[in-house]
């Protein structure tokens, strides 16, 4: 579990199980939103960041799985399809929400250390001179405070459950004095570097829902539905779609080289069929990522084939 600010509702707790999840996020990129959307079903969660429409990441767990990104996106709409669960999106301001893609998916320079054994002064001085972007979260089993911070400088303090944000670090610094206080500080870039990633252009979330219902009504007994039945091949036009997709991956992250990448190795290797092949579809991946790193070594390449690799699982186990 992720621990966020809880002020500023868009809306009430909503039951999930009356909500199309790409329309949900659609309604959230025309109106330009900014904070965080959270769902939770059981023992799952999730955890999506925004800033002006755009999804800037993607988070969830089940207790034993985390998951971010594409597969975040798809086991939301599974659990949505499957069990429902509660729905409900926080406001923030971009700084904060910079500061919560941090906390959510961000690099963690520490990951619950004591707080007696840090110099705390010191660490909060690095900041400062570093100008982060992210969070310092001090917490017991009982109490939890935040500190936001934007190029080095706190911009606002939030305690346990306050229904506001606080303008004084007080309470941070009385939840960390507290014995067996532990701390955790999260960091992220800019907002300008943030906003180059969208999760909603990258990934096709109407594709990812169908997929779900589809997987849903296959499971369920005595039901009849329009979905193949397990097992069946997948057509030829269901596999042009799906290179389509991941080249829509590739062009995302290298522009045009990387959707020209994807054709080539799939035409050299035989053509949409490869994708059936365990074997071939792995060797059809390994050639992609060699070839992209040549093309750009600095670009996200393991986060592109990660998503290829989650999109032909999803879409060929329908």
């Amino acid at each position: 579990m992720r621990f966020l600010p809880k002020v500023n509702p868009l809306f009430e707790k909503s039951s999930a199980s009356t909500v199309s999840i790409p329309d949900f996020f659609e309604k959230l990129h025309t109106s330009s939103f900014t904070g965080y959307v959270y769902h939770s079903a059981l023992k799952f969660e999730f955890y999506g960041v925004l800033a002006i429409g755009k999804l800037l990441c993607a988070y969830c767990c089940d207790g034993a799985r985390e998951k971010s990104g594409f597969e975040a996106l798809a086991l939301l709409c599974d659990t949505v399809i499957l069990t429902g669960g509660d729905i409900i999106a926080y406001c923030m301001s971009t700084d904060l929400a910079v500061s919560a893609h941090a906390q959510i998916v961000g690099k963690r320079l520490f990951s619950g250390e004591e707080v007696r054994q840090i110099d705390i002064k010191g660490v909060l001085a690095r900041l400062k001179s570093q100008g982060v972007n992210g969070v310092v979260r001090f917490y017991t089993t009982e109490r939890s405070a935040m500190m936001f911070y934007k190029d080095g400088v706190p911009i606002g303090f939030y305690y346990d459950a306050a229904d506001s944000l606080e303008s004084s670090p007080d309470e941070s610094r009385i939840i960390a004095a507290l014995p067996g206080a532990r701390v955790e500080i999260c960091t992220t870039r800019t907002l300008e570097e943030l906003l180059q990633y969208d999760l909603l252009q990258m990934v096709n979330l109407s594709k990812l829902w169908e997929a779900a219902r589809a997987r849903d009504a296959a499971v369920r007994p005595n039901m009849v539905g329009t979905s193949e039945p397990p097992g069946a091949v997948p057509d030829d036009q269901k596999l042009l779609d799906l290179i389509d997709d991941i080249s829509e991956v590739a062009s995302a992250y290298l522009s045009r080289e990387g959707r020209i990448i994807v054709e080539k190795r799939v035409r050299e290797l035989g053509g949409p069929l490869i994708l059936l092949d365990h074997d071939k579809c792995s060797r059809l991946i390994a050639h992609i990522e060699a070839d992209a790193l040549e093309i750009n070594s600095y670009a996200r390449i393991d986060e592109m084939i990660d998503l290829m690799r989650s999109e032909i699982s999803s879409r060929l186990a329908v």
